[in-house]
């Protein structure tokens, strides 16, 4: 079994991580980049400065990691937001550790902790040329909105993440790739979900998306 990885300032969340760990004959090592090879699970807070943007590098490294975030902040874009970024788990402070101790005794037994991922076909949206061209409304997940874009075959989260309103329903810049939230123009481009004007705080989560003939096809976590 790979390393497991501790990034936690919080002193009490540390200790109680630490026991879970121990009581399964199993320890947390502390976070160096540098020595890493083939981390199994990963624990941090959200606090930790520039973290969204670290952890999406780190699933692209490490995409069988398992990213566990502990949150003080009750405020489920923000949460949203760091699933987007790619963790696996996110739980608030008092909750994590036990959470995490279940985690661990599944590893105990060798079974994969990182969902593995299955094809949903989208429902076809008539429209010529690049903007939309598909949506998800009933996905296991949130609902998806499919773009195309130039070559690209493109999904993201179709909820804006300031007040929840529908993407599909914006206007799409075919020039830019952005599509503009219909009700309080939040701009974001439809490949990366990067965030390109508010009043949204969080990009938007992206989905793997690809046509096969007729279909139009979309990557999502399988569910249990």
């Amino acid at each position: 079994m790979g390393p497991l990885v501790l990034r936690v300032e919080n002193a009490l969340l540390k200790k109680h991580l630490r026991r879970q760990a121990s009581r399964l004959g199993l320890e947390f090592g502390e976070f160096r980049d540098e020595k890493l090879e083939s981390p199994k699970m990963y624990v941090t807070e959200l606090e930790q400065p520039e973290l969204l943007k670290e952890l999406t590098d780190w699933k692209e490294k490490w995409p069988e990691c398992y990213v566990a975030i502990s949150v003080s902040e009750p405020d489920k874009e923000l949460w949203i937001a760091a699933e987007t970024a790619g963790a696996d788990l996110v739980a608030n402070r008092g909750a994590l550790p036990r959470l995490i101790h279940e985690r661990l005794k599944l590893l105990l037994d060798g079974k994969a902790l990182v969902k593995k991922k299955v094809l949903q076909k989208a429902k076809p949206v008539i429209n010529k040329g690049e903007g939309l061209i598909g949506r998800l409304p009933d996905s296991s997940e949130d609902p998806i909105a499919v773009f195309k874009w130039k070559e690209s075959v493109c999904a993201v989260r179709d909820i804006c993440p300031h007040a929840g309103f529908s993407l599909a329903d914006g206007e799409f810049d075919s020039d830019s790739g952005v599509v503009t939230c219909p009700e309080h123009g939040s701009r974001f481009h439809v490949c990366t979900g990067e965030r390109i004007r508010g009043p949204a705080d969080y990009p938007l989560k992206k989905y793997r998306a690809f046509q096969d003939g007729e279909e139009i096809l979309v990557e999502i976590e399988q569910t249990e």
